[in-house]
């Protein structure tokens, strides 16, 4: 096993990171672990990794994804969509109004279908599009921002989707060891790793904007892959929507803000 820089852990792992090598050994022979899935102490059996579907409509500041444990071991497997930074464009607003609120929610099945089939999954995708289609063919080159953008001075430092595991200030991105943008989640799933939760942390992802304009059109949506290293939780952890920098939850319906009917909530 090796011990990966940056807080990183591999994918094909299932002991933490930083553990030595002769520990490792030790796991294996006496809990025996067979790979995912495999007994993970005193009887216990590993929950199974997830996929979870993430929508941030760009006028919104952020959505929450999942509850994290200590250990576990997460990354951006996909982001799609591009946010417009401009004048908003008025056609492009009335199809913006169609995507509703941001939300989250686990994918069934990921390893038979790579993407959501859900319904609701299917109505974002070509709403998607749509509006990348119009934000091409309208905006200006220097308002178009990709979900993997990588910010530089010449652009303003804005555009891109980032995660936040419990910075100070989630929705304003300022490089703290919390956040991490998209672009650097995507290079480290491309090397079959993903980074560790050292404590309890809720993961929400944003879009990086230091100007916070609210009158953003455009969508990011993208991809979460997540792998327990802890015992079976008590109970499935729901996504929670961010409105406004206020988290929703308790009673309230989710269909108030979303359709999620659609996605099968």
């Amino acid at each position: 096993m090796t011990t990966r820089p940056g807080g990183t852990c591999s994918l094909q792992t299932h002991t933490c990171c930083g553990f030595g090598f002769a520990f490792g050994v030790f796991l294996l022979g006496v809990l025996g672990l067979e790979g995912r899935g495999g007994v993970f102490a005193q009887g216990e059996r590993r929950p199974a990794s997830e996929t979870y579907h993430w929508v941030l409509p760009a006028q919104h500041e952020g959505v929450t994804v999942v509850e994290l444990h200590p250990g576990d071991c997460y990354v951006i497997q996909r982001v799609d969509g591009m946010v417009y930074f401009g004048d908003p464009l008025s056609e492009v607003r009335e199809l913006q109004r169609q995507f509703g609120g941001p939300v989250a929610h686990l994918v069934e099945h990921p390893d038979e279908h790579a993407e959501c089939q859900l319904a609701g999954c299917v109505d974002v995708a070509r709403l998607t599009q749509l509006v990348t289609t119009r934000l091409l063919e309208l905006g200006t080159p220097q308002g178009r921002r990709l979900g993997n953008h990588r910010p530089t001075p010449l652009d303003g430092m804005r555009g891109g989707a980032y995660s936040d595991v419990g910075s100070a200030e989630r929705s304003r991105y300022r490089q703290a060891a919390e956040q991490r943008m998209a672009y650097r989640h995507l290079r480290t799933a491309g090397r079959d790793n993903c980074y560790e939760a050292k404590a309890p942390r809720t993961l929400t992802i944003h879009i990086r904007d230091g100007q916070q304009r609210r009158d953003r059109t455009g969508v990011y949506s993208g991809y979460v892959y997540l792998e327990h290293h802890h015992g079976p939780p008590r109970r499935r952890v729901a996504a929670r929507w961010l409105w406004g920098g206020t988290t929703f939850g308790g009673s309230l319906s989710l269909s108030d803000y979303f359709d999620t009917s659609r996605f099968g909530a």
